[in-house]
């Protein structure tokens, strides 16, 4: 497979464009990381890193305008360019860097991980790996392990991504390495907000999210990415996204002629790199209730507007309505149930029976309508805004909209399921003890 996969990559029309580029402006070009691990992994990459010895400006920009794509900088004060190219509907990247230390060997030895500090010469006479810390090796055995002491210093992210490899290719973490990173966790507070985002995510989004999730509590790095006191109430929480991450796969199988739908809704991107699959992970370790953790850690991670209002609204604490759920529902319950919280509904039920809160006939019957006959928007409440303001007596304005509030909570709850009692509740609310503003 190893040599199967290398013969591949070396096949590919881009790497024969930039040898031939490279050639004529007189540049040592390697490709470097991730492709080549994913190739004698036998797994697709789309997306290529290279390292120049010179012309880092110059021969991307060629590049870029010979495939069609589009370049721009990553990091101009690093000389760091990326490659964008839209064939159909994908999108593939190429990264271009000035190699490291001024060798392919100085290169090397500075990356993160041995599995990545590997590169093929596209110039020259010789295509043969080049592979100084047995990146190889690890590949076949399975391991993580960091290409020096200094790792972790270089780049403290390297600290979440160690737990991001492991995951993503079923590896384990070398010993050495696994100390090193424990010792070192405190380096991840110097680390931006969006960059821890996206390696948590990505965790999130691999599978086996329970051994990652325990890792980064083992490792102390939960700490630093959120601050909590309660540590053991994390603990408790990782049964649930392991119980919401088997849940996600298995509701697949419950409705296998929705599968594709269903799949679609859990790999809808809330925002890049956040699905809403893993939000409900994350939100299933949270858990409910007064703890309030969602908003912080929302600000730690610097989540935009859509990703934090899901986060939120994930980790509200509805046991009350899933008890009378429980206990029985009428369908214009189930559907006030998903239209008020649309669209994230779904992943309230999978988060709910993940935590225990819904039992499985309830979850069945209310995923089932869901998925045959929920339609957003298709009815309003028992009432009108006009007939609300006749019974109150009030002209249009915020008590009205208030009372509508209330009343939509109600007819969601169960309390409220006729015109009837719409009636009495809205004249019950002259005589609340809370009254409307």
């Amino acid at each position: 497979m190893e040599e199967a996969g290398l013969k591949k990559i070396m096949e590919h029309d881009d790497l024969r464009i930039i040898a031939g580029m490279a050639a004529e402006l007189g540049v040592d070009a390697y490709l470097v990381g991730g492709a080549l691990r994913d190739s004698l992994l036998g797994r697709e990459s789309k997306d290529l890193d290279f390292a120049l010895s010179g012309a880092w400006e110059e021969l991307p920009r060629n590049f870029a305008t010979r495939i069609r794509g589009r370049f721009f900088w990553l990091d101009e004060k690093r000389l760091q360019g990326r490659v964008v190219k839209k064939t159909g509907g994908e999108i593939s990247f190429s990264d271009f860097a000035p190699l490291r230390g001024g060798t392919v060997m100085d290169d090397l030895a500075s990356r993160d991980f041995t599995i990545n500090a590997l590169a093929l010469p596209l110039t020259g006479d010789r295509r043969e790996l080049i592979d100084p810390l047995a990146g190889r090796d690890d590949l076949q055995l399975g391991i993580i392990r960091s290409c020096g002491p200094a790792a972790f210093d270089d780049d403290p992210l390297r600290l979440l991504r160690a737990i991001r490899f492991a995951a993503e290719l079923g590896f384990a973490i070398e010993e050495n390495t696994w100390k090193a990173l424990c010792a070192k966790t405190a380096l991840l507070k110097g680390v931006a907000g969006e960059r821890v985002r996206d390696e948590l995510f990505r965790i999130l989004a691999a599978p086996g999210c329970g051994v990652s999730l325990q890792r980064l509590l083992d490792s102390a790095l939960w700490g630093e990415i959120f601050p909590a006191q309660e540590w053991g109430a994390l603990a408790e929480g990782i049964p649930r996204a392991e119980a919401a991450e088997r849940l996600c796969k298995e509701v697949g199988h419950l409705f296998p002629e929705s599968a594709e739908r269903l799949a679609d809704y859990l790999d809808r991107e809330v925002e890049a790199g956040i699905s809403l699959r893993s939000l409900i992970g994350l939100a299933s370790l949270l858990g409910s209730g007064e703890r309030g953790w969602s908003a912080p850690l929302a600000k730690r991670l610097r989540l935009g507007r859509e990703a934090g209002r899901f986060l939120d609204f994930f980790c509200r604490d509805e046991r009350a309505v899933y008890a009378i759920l429980e206990r029985s529902s009428t369908e214009r319950v189930i559907y006030r149930f998903f239209r008020d919280r649309e669209p994230a509904g779904l992943g309230k039920l999978i988060i709910a029976r993940a935590a225990g809160s819904l039992s499985a006939a309830p979850f069945s019957r209310m995923v089932g309508y869901w998925l045959g006959r929920y339609e957003a928007g298709e009815a309003d409440l028992f009432l009108s805004g006009g007939e609300i303001m006749e019974i109150l007596g009030v002209p249009p304005g915020q008590v009205v909209g208030e009372a509508m509030a209330r009343l939509r909570a109600a007819e969601a709850g169960g309390i409220v399921n006729s015109g009837e009692e719409a009636r009495a509740f809205i004249k019950n609310l002259l005589t609340s003890e809370a009254p409307m503003r």
